[in-house]
């Protein structure tokens, strides 16, 4: 159990990482960052509504929150990867 956890850690910081190289290659890196951070809490809010016709959703709360916005949109595939794997 411990190996999988790390593994999904290590799997977590790559793509969070690919998220930020992007953003900062951009041409305007503040307007990427934006739209990187509005766009995965917009997806969050998104999953948390539609998790009743879904069924797979997440819960609002100051990680997912944080998680999200800093990583995006790839941030919130993560976190809904995490919970269907780990749940």
């Amino acid at each position: 159990m411990e190996l999988q956890q790390t593994g999904i850690w290590i799997a977590c910081c790559a793509i969070l990482l690919v998220a930020w190289i992007a953003v900062f290659k951009s041409g305007h890196p503040l307007k990427a960052l934006l739209l990187c951070c509005g766009s995965g809490v917009a997806a969050l809010f998104a999953l948390h509504l539609l998790q009743q016709l879904c069924g797979v959703g997440l819960p609002v709360s100051d990680v997912t929150l944080a998680v999200s916005a800093v990583g995006g949109l790839p941030g919130v595939i993560l976190l809904l990867l995490t919970s269907l794997i780990l749940g």
